[in-house]
């Protein structure tokens, strides 16, 4: 049986000899027709060609070509460093130009004021710089399409009223800068009918108010600076109307040479006398000694309107008495002061707030911190350390002062009648450094100013007249105003009430147009 199984050895071994004697052909082509019917199967499970040598394929998703913006704040922020880039070599270029060859004066040292960590994270910027940068960005021209819908859009986030604007196409503003510095319509800002009122010089919020004590202005509550600090120290320069302190008034040489225009010079005279303001007045700040060693102040004047002189004429003439006696014992004067802070929603041009005459300006090229409420109940001084332009002169009680405030992002301060003033420049910043480092090699300390005076505009009141509501400059955005001036002391009657002298007409806090009424002066 095994036999018949397996049969003999040399059977087996025979049919082995038989399969290996077959072609070699005819077992590859078995192979090839075996390996053919396993290919279904084969795909099926690997899902790829067999022998192939790629790597499985996978079905390619039905993408959607998908473009991603650069986000509009990068770009503009983009923009506007180049742009700055551009302005500052130019501005550095000229500074070199207008200085001595191959010197350049050593910058002063910034001022790093005390406070909390954000004080003093803004006091390590360039806060100058990106002031003019932002002033050089509101010039840029905006698409003519665009501009109905930005402007409408800013008026809205920050309560801008278009119906008062006296350019009522919108289309006719090609940039932020002319926006900012928009005109009103006439009538819109009435003034006060009552003369004896110091009205507001400018759109915006009073944010302090009061009487001056010991030199001392309120910042805010518990927080104060000094006039001096403010307005800076008694002038080391003749007071343009010093004539006359001992009762040996000189002729005025303009006075002489235009002795030929009598109707001019009796103008002038009948201007003071009726507005109540001297014009033997001495030095503003309480008169200072002539030093032969430092020189008079450049003359910056410029022509006043002849309704502006008339007017402030008439009503200087009511007071006869120079500053110093105004203040004396018999008069009981007294220092006043106020604080008015602009938002960038309001209207950017400021005014006179009475009838008075601008003597002299100082120009502090000092920092650009913001002025917001914030900043002002938490950074001491800030008025005292910010860019400024303050114009010192007379109304009819007595001095008077108007200082303009820089902050950040204001492109710069505009003074309608002084030629060369310019505010937040590379150049003047420059000037400033070599009027410090000069003084520094006399050994004197700086007085931290330019100063100019107005003194040719009217050879008779020395100064430049201003009437009551007169637009005098403005602020490429908001900032704020600080008057100082003197006025009579109140006198109380017997229920309290002020029967004569000064009383406000304001609240802290009140948001006030041109013309409203700040205070007044009562008359018995």
């Amino acid at each position: 049986m095994a036999a018949a199984v397996w049969g003999p050895i040399s059977a087996r071994t025979g049919l082995a000899q038989a399969t290996l004697g077959r072609s070699p052909t005819c077992v590859c082509r078995q192979t090839f027709l075996a390996s053919r019917r396993a290919q279904p199967a084969a795909r099926r499970i690997l899902g790829r060609r067999p022998f192939s040598q790629q790597p499985p394929k996978r079905p390619k998703p039905s993408t959607k070509i998908e473009w991603h913006p650069i986000p509009i704040g990068l770009g503009i922020g983009f923009l506007g460093l180049v742009q700055f880039y551009k302005v500052y070599s130019r501005e550095e270029k000229e500074s070199e130009d207008n200085g001595e060859p191959g010197s350049q004066p050593k910058k002063r040292p910034r001022i790093r004021p005390d406070g909390p960590w954000q004080v003093q994270i803004m006091s390590t910027l360039p806060l100058k710089a990106i002031s003019r940068l932002w002033g050089k960005f509101n010039e840029l021209d905006i698409p003519y399409y665009l501009r109905v819908p930005g402007f409408r859009l800013y008026s809205f986030f920050f309560g801008v009223n278009l119906d008062e604007i006296e350019e009522q196409d919108l289309h006719n503003f090609p940039n932020l800068a002319a926006f900012f510095y928009r005109t009103l319509k006439p009538g819109v800002r009435p003034l006060d009918p009552d003369h004896n009122a110091l009205i507001s010089p400018a759109d915006g919020r009073i944010l302090q108010f009061g009487r001056i004590e010991g030199g001392d202005i309120e910042q805010v509550k518990g927080m104060t600076y000094t006039i001096d600090a403010l307005l800076g120290q008694n002038s080391p320069t003749p007071s343009i109307s010093s004539q006359g302190l001992n009762g040996d008034a000189k002729p005025n040489r303009a006075i002489k040479e235009l002795k030929g225009d009598e109707q001019l010079v009796e103008k002038d005279k009948e201007f003071a006398r009726v507005n109540g303001i001297s014009y033997t007045l001495p030095d503003l700040l309480s008169g200072t000694k002539k030093s032969s060693k430092l020189t008079k102040p450049k003359d910056e004047s410029v022509t006043p309107s002849p309704a502006s002189v008339s007017e402030v004429r008439a009503e200087l003439a009511l007071g006869e008495k120079p500053w110093y006696d105004l203040i004396s014992p018999g008069i009981q004067n007294a220092l006043y002061y106020a604080v008015i802070y602009l938002a960038p929603g309001d209207y950017h041009r400021f005014h006179s707030p009475t009838n008075w005459v601008v003597e002299r300006r100082r120009h502090f090229a000092g920092e650009l911190f913001s002025v917001s409420p914030y900043l002002q109940r938490t950074l001491p001084g800030l008025f005292t350390l910010n860019e400024r332009v303050v114009l010192l002169g007379r109304w009819r009680w007595g001095f008077f002062s108007y200082v303009p405030v820089g902050a950040t992002n204001v492109g710069s301060i505009k003074i309608n009648f002084d030629r060369e003033l310019r505010t937040n420049s590379l150049t003047t910043d420059t000037a400033a450094d070599r009027a410090a480092e000069e003084a520094a090699e006399r050994g004197e300390p700086y007085l931290g100013y330019a100063e100019a005076t107005y003194e040719s505009a009217s050879v008779v009141l020395g100064g430049h007249a201003l009437r009551r509501g007169e637009e005098m400059g403005g602020f490429q955005l908001g900032s704020t105003i600080v008057l100082v001036f003197e006025a009579p002391a109140p006198e109380l009657d017997a229920s309290g009430a002020v029967k004569k002298g000064w009383s406000w007409n304001v609240e802290k806090g009140q948001k006030l147009k041109v013309g409203q009424a700040l205070g007044r002066v009562q008359d018995e």
